[in-house]
């Protein structure tokens, strides 16, 4: 058993992490068995240290299995630092991945390039804790008083792992690299069909916003236009006027969450994702599924992500769907594969796409279903892929609750999409979401 630690506090953390994971996965004769969360963590500094060095660390550890030597392990992680373009760090300066072998069953080895395990080891939660997490019965193999101790012993005496009074802040956060990324959603429509819009209230606005962040948003969808069977559709000037106040002030102090996340704005109309994408907006999420040729050159021009949907309408119509005679899978990958080839020809690059197949929208509840039975056949796209479940009346099938009352089936749906690798999940409840899977990965699940 070999324990990796990984840590990083420069730029876009999380994304570093998942970066960095993808290519450990890909060291031969070597495999992942299981991974920690995410832990948070005051910088390590020494005296005297650059003000610029004091970021906050994101650190997580990977139990792995392997037929290399120490060393040879060594050099595939240098590697990746260097990939990554982290190997030219000041020592305790800021780095955009750090990759250390934090534990090797009970080897002991002190060479000039590489310590395992490290002798301060017991005095950092930010490794043990994630250590702890994925190999709790590791025993401690340096003599001294601590020799012997399990990983979980030697980290009792820090209390909760939620509290944030352990050494450094260090704390457990709720995001993820195992899981999909959370895309949290902020309606601000008086007429959503889930009853959560949150139109001109702006202290309740915010306090959601800051509720979604810091349970485990990585994205925020901003729409203030509703979609579903019963919506009214309004001009691109009333949209902007709900949108504004709320994205602006999101937008100014996003960097004051622990975890910034990335701003959606989930709009049709291209004068509106103009507007958003000139304030610093990360995606557009087009419910129309770019049709728009305007929208198509309004995305041309600024280096967004954009989420296109497959649909037959907007706003959606009850009794308008696909032909209940035929495999709904295959007409939306047909749908999606002519798109991607219009947008690729336009000049847009694939890697910015994300496609959604749009449960509900223009497919009965057993479509809707069908399509999340099979939605593998959509990774043959090449493209990363968001589903929008949450609530949505697909779900009725299963329960008599109205949709504000549907989080429950929701997590149920989201942990089988997860495991298809899903790569984001656009959710209503995103606290529901990190806790259950928090446990679901505990299980194996």
């Amino acid at each position: 058993m070999v324990v990796l630690g990984l840590g990083t506090n420069l730029n876009d953390r999380m994304s570093n992490l998942r970066r960095a994971f993808d290519l450990i996965k890909k060291i031969p004769r070597f495999s992942v068995q299981q991974i920690s969360p995410v832990y948070i963590s005051d910088a390590l500094l020494p005296e005297n240290a650059p003000p610029a060095w004091n970021r906050p660390h994101l650190n997580l550890a990977l139990r792995c299995e392997t037929h290399l030597t120490p060393l040879e392990l060594l050099q595939h992680t240098k590697k990746i630092e260097k990939q990554l373009k982290s190997s030219e760090k000041e020592h305790w300066g800021p780095r955009i991945i750090d990759i250390d072998l934090l534990a090797w069953d009970d080897l002991i080895l002190y060479e000039n390039a590489l310590h395992i395990p490290h002798e301060h080891l017991h005095e950092r939660p930010f490794a043990l804790w994630p250590l702890a997490d994925v190999a709790p019965r590791w025993r401690y193999p340096l003599p001294g008083p601590l020799q012997g101790k399990t990983a979980s012993e030697l980290a009792a005496d820090w209390g909760g792992r939620f509290a944030g009074t352990a050494p450094l802040h260090t704390r457990q956060i709720s995001q993820r690299i195992d899981t999909p990324q959370w895309v949290g959603i902020v309606n601000l429509t008086p007429d959503s069909f889930s009853s959560d819009g949150i139109l001109n209230q702006e202290t309740i606005a915010w306090n959601h916003i800051q509720h979604l962040v810091n349970t485990g948003a990585e994205i925020l969808d901003f729409g203030a236009e509703a979609t579903g069977p019963n919506a009214k559709p309004i001009s691109p000037d009333e949209e902007w006027d709900r949108l504004a106040p709320l994205l602006t002030k999101t937008l100014s102090e996003k960097d004051l969450f622990f975890i910034p996340p990335k701003i959606s704005v989930d709009t049709r109309h291209a004068e509106v994702a103009e507007k958003a994408l000139k304030l610093g907006v990360d995606w557009i999420n087009d419910v129309s599924g770019l049709n728009n040729s305007n929208m198509r050159h309004v995305i041309n021009t600024y280096p967004c992500d954009i989420v296109f949907m497959h649909h037959l309408g907007i706003p959606t119509q009850k009794n308008y769907h696909l032909p209940l005679n035929q495999d709904p899978v295959p007409l939306i990958f047909q749908w999606a594969e002519l798109r991607l080839a219009e947008l690729e020809k336009s000049g847009i690059d694939p890697s910015r796409l994300i496609f959604d197949p749009g449960i509900g929208f223009g497919k009965t509840a057993e479509q809707s279903l069908e399509i999340i039975k099979n939605i593998d056949h959509f990774h043959k796209l090449g493209i990363r892929i968001l589903v929008g479940h949450s609530r949505k009346s697909f779900l009725a099938q299963f329960t008599s609750h109205p949709a504000y009352k549907r989080d429950l089936e929701t997590l149920l749906v989201s942990l089988q999409l997860a495991q298809h690798s899903i790569d984001y999940l656009r959710v209503h409840d995103v606290e529901t979401h990190t806790r259950g899977f928090r446990l679901a990965k505990e299980f194996c699940l």
